[in-house]
């Protein structure tokens, strides 16, 4: 066994964020009775992008940016909301999101069947991280999840990793390993800590992929686009 820690994230690794965050801001619109539009949905997506990166680099809080995210939004197009308000009625339908990436329950059993020790490792909300994952059954593969909500500190901080790492039993970096989709948090945090990392790029063709590495300057360990891909080298 190469790995003996295996630190998953959870948005786009290990359920299919993407898909559950349109149905999602379609459920909010219909709600508020505001129309739907791909132009608005689009803006809403650029708005989240450039949210998270502020929350990555501690410039704001996940509550705080979160709770004025539909506020600034709607302010763009000229109408004043209650973001937290709005931001509650969103987390009610994201909650609800169990869409997993193929072959997730089969790859998280076998691996667990197999001797590894499972971690969550995600940014996010905690009740809405632990409900999907509770939701989808996935969290009965994990030991522990830690949540950047619950830790006061988000990927990809030392102050995250270092409680990551303080929490794991027996934790030894090189025999751990992050596998996530973000070349921002996930591979960069984990290289910061000085733990090997498996990128997953789902859905990249292989000039996309170069180019996000060229401009990231990140360097995985390893690079999959399906999460059997894993087994080559755990």
């Amino acid at each position: 066994m190469r790995y003996r820690i295996l630190l998953f994230d959870v948005d786009n690794t290990l359920l299919d964020f993407d898909a559950n965050e349109e149905e999602a801001f379609k459920a909010v619109m219909k709600e508020m009775d505001q129309a739907w539009s791909e132009e608005l949905f689009e803006t809403y997506k650029e708005l989240n992008t450039d949210l998270w990166k502020r929350i990555e680099r501690n410039e704001v809080t996940v509550e705080q940016g979160v709770n004025r995210r539909f506020s600034d939004l709607m302010a763009k197009y000229g109408k004043a909301v209650d973001g937290v308000l709005w931001e509650k009625t969103y987390r009610k339908y994201l909650n609800l999101g169990i869409q997993e990436i193929p072959q997730a329950h089969q790859v998280l059993r076998r691996l667990e069947e197999s001797g590894h020790e499972l971690y969550v490792i995600t940014n996010g909300v905690t009740k809405t991280q632990e409900s999907r994952m509770a939701r989808s059954g996935l969290d009965q593969y994990f030991r522990e999840m830690f949540i950047s909500g619950r830790i006061g500190a988000g990927k990809p901080s030392g102050e995250f990793f270092d409680y990551v790492k303080s929490h794991v039993p027996g934790f030894e970096e090189k025999e751990a390993l992050v596998i996530g989709d973000s070349l921002s948090s996930d591979i960069r945090g984990g290289a910061d800590a000085g733990i090997p990392t498996c990128w997953f790029t789902r859905n990249a063709d292989a000039a996309a992929r170069d180019r996000a590495l060229e401009e990231s300057g990140a360097k995985p360990d390893y690079i999959i686009g399906s999460l059997p891909e894993i087994f080559r080298f755990v």
